[in-house]
C-alpha cells in the first residue's frame, strides 16, 4: 500500500469511527439522558469509579482543575448521595473520595447498559469482520499503550 492509499484508509477510519460515535450516542439509554449532573460532576464520578477511592487533590488533578474547585465538586456529589468522604488509612491529613453505593448502583447502571449494546452490534458481524475487528483493536492498543508509556517515561 503506497502512502496515498494508506492516508486514505486512515481517513476512512477516522471517519468510520466518528459515525460509531454517534450511532452509539444516539441509541444512549434513557438512564444516560434523565441524569441531572453538570459535566464536572459527571466527569469527577467516572474518574472515582475508574479510579477507585483517591484524595480530593489527584481528583482535581486528573480533571484539571484545582483542590478548591474538586472540593467544590465533591460537595455537590457527596449532597446528590453518589459518592462519600472517608479518611485515608495511610494519611489522616488526606480526604478520599469514593463512590457511594448509590454512587455505584448508577455507574454500573450506566456502563453495563452501553457494554449490552456494544456487545449486541458485535455479536451481528461475521466471524472475519469480529475477528478483523479484534486484531485490529488489540494492535491499536498496543500502540496507544507505548505512546503512554514513553511519555511517563
Amino acid at each position: 500500500m503506497d502512502a496515498a492509499e494508506r492516508a486514505c484508509l486512515i481517513e476512512q477510519v477516522l471517519l468510520q469511527q466518528w459515525e460509531f460515535v454517534r450511532a452509539a450516542l444516539s441509541s444512549a439509554s434513557p438512564r444516560w439522558l434523565q441524569l441531572n449532573l453538570t459535566m464536572g460532576q459527571l466527569k469527577a464520578l467516572v474518574t472515582v469509579a475508574e479510579a477507585g477511592p483517591l484524595p480530593v487533590g489527584r481528583l482535581g488533578a486528573a480533571l484539571g482543575i484545582g483542590k478548591p474547585a474538586a472540593t467544590l465538586l465533591v460537595d455537590a456529589l457527596v449532597r446528590r448521595g453518589l459518592v462519600e468522604r472517608s479518611e485515608d488509612p495511610e494519611d489522616r491529613r488526606r480526604t478520599l473520595v469514593r463512590l457511594s453505593a448509590q454512587g455505584g448502583e448508577l455507574m454500573d447502571e450506566l456502563l453495563r447498559g452501553r457494554r449490552d449494546r456494544l456487545a449486541g452490534w458485535l455479536a451481528q458481524l461475521n466471524d472475519d469482520d469480529l475477528s478483523a475487528l479484534a486484531r485490529g483493536l488489540r494492535a491499536l492498543v498496543a500502540v496507544a499503550a507505548a505512546e503512554s508509556q514513553a511519555r511517563s517515561a
